[in-house]
């Protein structure tokens, strides 16, 4: 029931427009912006995403399958957000200057049971537990600024232009233990958290952090062409195709680890390099945001 009511609730706001639509062509023409007006963009992907979502049973009707994967795909994949600020400025009657900004920060923190060491040196009998954590730090953003040259007949305007896009990713990882490692206890109960380089002259090493894991900047160009539809004065349907030109710049990957070293008789930390980063340079037609969307100028 809450599905139907639901698609009852988008196909009248569908017949609704189409209706105010209708009653705005008996004017002679709709007002078009002019020079000065500015546009937000709202992005109706991830909406279309979700009504075939709501038919199939699935996840899969995403941002990407109805709109071509993202132009910044990479491997924690939130650097191009789904939603993000469309904006345009009418510097003339024909020329408009734009922008797409979408940032996007996840912190999440996964918690594990693990015997309490002491409580069990104590009473082997003990089912007391202490917490291990690991807590990911993901975070991310896409800007694009460019410009646009429109042009059209009463309700349609097509456009096409050129952008500079820039984009970034990163992410950190942080491990924590409830049993801390001692020279009585030189290999505690822990979770099994990342894959450490071990060092041989450790009883046994574990991650405690992992740094700049898929840290990456991205810098390009890219070639739009869309159309408008205007539907009323100052509110409109696009949807336009960018072909771009990106590459993408990787940072070094480091680890860190902690282990008791039998000769020391100490606790030991040390940093490990296990990525020197990596380049990509990519050419295409994938999207980057506010590929279908409305647009409302004021």
């Amino acid at each position: 029931m809450k599905k139907f009511r639901i698609l009852i609730l988008i196909l009248t706001v569908i017949s609704s427009a189409g209706i105010y639509a209708q009653e705005a062509s008996k004017s002679k023409k709709p007002v078009l912006p002019q020079a000065g007006d500015i546009g937000f963009g709202i992005d109706l992907a991830p909406v279309l995403g979700y009504v075939g979502n709501m038919f199939n049973n699935s996840q899969g009707n995403g941002y990407n399958t109805f709109g071509g994967q993202e132009a910044l795909n990479n491997e924690i994949n939130i650097s191009n957000p789904t939603v993000s600020i469309m904006a345009k400025y009418m510097l003339t009657d024909e020329i408009a200057l734009r922008a797409n900004i979408g940032i996007l920060t996840q912190k999440n923190t996964q918690r594990d049971y693990t015997r309490d060491d002491a409580a069990f040196l104590e009473n082997p009998l003990s089912e007391a537990k202490v917490i291990d954590s690991n807590t990911t730090t993901n975070s991310g953003g896409s800007i694009s600024l460019g410009a646009e040259y429109r042009r059209g007949y009463n309700r349609i305007q097509g456009y096409g232009g050129l952008d500079i896009i820039y984009g970034f990713e990163s992410q950190r990882q942080v491990y924590k233990y409830g049993n801390a490692i001692t020279d009585v206890n030189q290999v505690p109960s822990r979770t099994d958290y990342g894959t450490p380089t071990n060092v041989g002259y450790w009883t046994k090493t574990y991650v405690t952090g992992r740094y700049h894991d898929g840290n990456a900047q991205y810098i390009g160009i890219g070639a739009h062409a869309g159309v408008e539809i205007f539907l009323a004065s100052h509110f409109s349907i696009g949807g336009e195709v960018t072909l771009y030109a990106l590459g993408k710049f990787g940072r070094q990957c480091y680890q860190t680890q902690e282990g008791f070293n039998p000769t020391t008789n100490m606790v030991e930390t040390r940093t490990e390099l296990v990525s020197p980063g990596n380049k990509t340079f990519t050419f295409g037609t994938d999207n980057l945001g506010g590929k279908l969307y409305m647009m409302f100028y004021f």
